[in-house]
């Protein structure tokens, strides 16, 4: 399912990233990488997203090309 979809506070670990190469080595950069453990934690004005003990920002259209599976908490 699409990050963007997520429900606020559900754990989920990213399966795949964009294929846009610019995009994808910000994303890294990041610490958003396959495997990785992510909770959305906001929506609006952007999407928040927390990595651990670190928080992103993702524009919507970013937020939905990353695509994750909803875990367990």
């Amino acid at each position: 399912m699409p990050l963007a979809k997520m429900s606020l506070l559900q754990p989920a670990t990213i399966v795949s990233l964009p294929a846009d190469y610019q995009l994808l080595r910000r994303l890294v950069s990041y610490g958003l990488l396959p495997g990785v453990e992510v909770m959305v934690e906001r929506r609006v004005p952007a999407f928040i997203v927390a990595i651990g003990a670190s928080r992103i920002a993702l524009d919507r259209q970013t937020a939905a090309a990353i695509l994750v599976q909803t875990t367990n908490p």
